[in-house]
């Protein structure tokens, strides 16, 4: 009896199993396609300027840093929480970004100016590139956004360049990078990157 009861009991732990494994892929692929929906509504966002509705998709708790270059500087770099966003673009009040590439300068503007310089300064909706947890482009800047943000998943929106006689080096990328949170997908930051000095 003993016997006949642990050869019944096999097959419908393989059936078992193979459900768990299907639950998990499923779950997977539908945390990949949120993810994905997320990310085509942030850029849709901020090429629309709708600061109401990118604080929607803003981390509850952490909201969005702003980094004006590849580094990801955690001490000087801009988060604005989504109250703050809500009505930034009216905002007149200057903020320190970071500095200039270069020139050492401080970035000193309201959003709405560094918003234009160093967000949406091209139509990246429309970027000739994008990749998922890649980055295709390298300047001087570190780019140390895996060490900064361990459990995010990114998109980056890449143009490979603009002026021929550049030789591809007024490339532009931004990344936008989202992390989970109660099993809903948040931005959590924004990062332009450009060719450096």
């Amino acid at each position: 009896m003993k016997k006949i009861a642990l050869f019944l009991a096999i097959p419908l732990l393989f059936v078992s199993l193979s459900g768990c494994t299907k639950n998990t892929q499923n779950s997977t692929e539908d945390s990949a396609k949120l993810l994905q929906t997320t990310s085509v509504k942030a850029i849709g966002a901020l090429k629309n300027k709708n600061m109401g509705y990118l604080s929607t998709l803003a981390h509850p708790v952490k909201g969005i840093r702003f980094s004006p270059y590849a580094t990801v500087d955690i001490n000087n770099d801009i988060v604005l929480k989504a109250d703050d966003l809500k009505n930034i673009r009216s905002n007149n009040k200057k903020f320190i970004w970071g500095t200039y590439d270069g020139k050492g300068d401080p970035i000193e503007e309201d959003f709405l100016t560094y918003f234009n310089e160093f967000v949406y300064d091209r139509d990246f909706a429309n970027a000739d590139k994008k990749t998922k947890n890649n980055s295709l482009s390298s300047g001087n800047s570190l780019n140390n956004l895996k060490k900064i943000y361990p459990d995010s998943q990114y998109y980056e929106y890449y143009f490979p360049g603009f002026n021929p006689e550049m030789g591809g080096m007024d490339w532009e990328a931004l990344r936008l990078v989202f992390e989970q949170y109660k099993g809903k997908w948040y931005l959590i930051g924004i990062i332009h990157d450009q060719w450096t000095i």
